[in-house]
């Protein structure tokens, strides 16, 4: 495994662009829009959940970023709300043990865009509210780009961060017994700069990749549904 570069991010101010990142990111949004900009105030979120123990990982396209008409796009009002908020997802690229290692799911972030965005994704199978926990505790996610922006937009290559989590889900799908997910980006999952790999193992796909709820009729193949239910066992 490589080393994690997550490690070295800077905690003390509100730019959170890695070292190693910086000057493609820097190039990138010199000529974009601020749509297509990438934010460099928000704590980047490239993987969530306990990687280790998850019976389920999600495939993502890449964090999105949420504005609030009136708000100045540097004020991260999430974080002024929930203290605890960026403790977790610093605490969460470091890969250290957490009550809901997918703290997305825990009911402390209510009103979250995360919380919001992930309690529809699983909204058929959250029955009660001990189910938040084991949820969070069984299901992991990647995301193929590790930084936020309102609209993705492609890279010129591939950044130091992005092999971290190619690294990641190389060491999951050679787990036994796992289920894997394609919500968003098959193209770029797939890719021989991401994880060809993808290619000789099986994998569940979904019918509406712009709405990927995780519900038995968007699920491509009834059997993967199955799969899904009994993984998660609540």
């Amino acid at each position: 495994m490589i080393i994690n570069p997550w490690e070295k991010i800077n905690t003390e101010n509100n730019e959170y662009i890695l070292d190693v990142d910086k000057a493609i990111i820097d190039k990138h949004n010199k000529n974009r829009n601020k749509d297509d900009k990438i934010r460099y105030n928000n704590p980047p979120t490239p993987y969530a959940g306990d990687f280790q123990n998850a019976k389920i990982l999600l495939l993502q396209l890449n964090p999105g970023s949420e504005i609030f008409p009136g708000l100045n796009p540097s004020e991260d009002f999430e974080f002024k709300i929930y203290k605890n908020l960026e403790k977790d997802i610093f605490k969460s690229l470091r890969h250290e043990k957490m009550e809901f290692p997918f703290y997305w799911l825990n009911p402390e972030y209510i009103l979250t865009g995360g919380f919001r965005y992930w309690v529809k994704i699983f909204s058929t199978v959250l029955k009660e509210k001990s189910d938040y926990k084991k949820l969070a505790n069984k299901i992991c996610c990647a995301q193929y780009f590790p930084y936020h922006s309102k609209r993705y937009r492609a890279i010129n290559g591939i950044l130091k961060s992005q092999e971290y989590t190619f690294a990641l889900v190389k060491d999951f799908i050679a787990k036994p017994n796992k289920l894997i997910i394609m919500m968003r980006a098959q193209n770029e999952w797939l890719s021989n700069k991401a994880i060809p790999e993808l290619k000789n193992i099986p994998y569940a796909t979904l019918r509406a990749n712009r709405n990927p709820v995780l519900t038995k009729n968007n699920f491509s193949k009834k059997e993967n549904h199955k799969t899904f239910l009994k993984y998660l066992d609540l």
